[in-house]
């Protein structure tokens, strides 16, 4: 058995007893870590998602606890354990940047600043709105989301409605995404001073970003399963 356990009836007993320790803490004790932990314990393990998403919504608007606000959002989202409602989804993801977890902030951006491929499924679609996206974006962007600094920078490049374009800054926002990890930033920032395109030319930095997104691509090749890395 993994973790330890002699038997499926030992795990079973460990997973009650964890539950009653996240119940305990989350309604005796008000604590919104446990009542989180307890959400999650109820979608991973009873997968309850209806009693889950109800622990979740709770957490968030009345212990303001920001990963449960984000948790709902998804539920929402998705449908999961109620019907889908991305208007909803939207203001709880709003939530959770309110309450600085900055997935939340992602989530926002990218609904503000992307189409909805299927704007007939879920409620109110939520308008485009770039300007607004981008500053969740860039709070995402600050709070460490190389992912955000990405979308961020993408938005720079281009431009877009009530964004002027900002290749100088885009190429900072790049350079953030590209430290973090993110192998399209710098893709970007290879191009961009192979160009000169918002900063200065320097074609060492270009093959130096180059062979940065390089190794991070390798790295992910690494980290593949074993079926996925033969067809890379």
């Amino acid at each position: 058995m993994a973790f330890g356990f002699k038997s499926e009836d030992e795990l079973q007993e460990y997973l009650e007893k964890l539950g009653t320790e996240y119940k305990f803490s989350c309604f005796k004790e008000n604590n919104s870590e446990g009542c989180h932990l307890l959400g999650d314990y109820l979608e991973a393990v009873k997968k309850d998602f209806v009693s889950a998403i109800k622990v979740f919504k709770s957490n968030c608007d009345d212990n303001k606890h920001g990963k449960s606000c984000f948790k709902y959002a998804n539920f929402t989202y998705l449908g999961k354990g109620c019907e889908i409602n991305k208007r909803t989804s939207f203001d709880y993801y709003k939530k959770a940047c309110d309450l600085n977890y900055m997935e939340g902030c992602l989530h926002s951006g990218v609904i503000l600043t992307a189409p909805d491929k299927n704007p007939k499924d879920g409620c109110t679609v939520v308008e485009l709105d770039y300007p607004a996206g981008l500053k969740y974006l860039e709070k995402a962007c600050s709070g460490g989301n190389p992912t955000a600094c990405y979308f961020a920078s993408s938005i720079c490049i281009t431009g877009a409605e009530g964004v002027s374009q900002d290749k100088a800054k885009a190429a900072k926002l790049s350079q953030t995404a590209c430290d973090g990890g993110n192998i399209y930033a710098c893709m970007n920032l290879s191009r961009m001073y192979t160009k000169g395109d918002g900063v200065e030319l320097d074609q060492t930095k270009a093959n130096m970003f180059k062979e940065k997104a390089r190794e991070i691509r390798d790295d992910m090749r690494k980290k593949a399963p074993i079926g996925l890395q033969q067809g890379s």
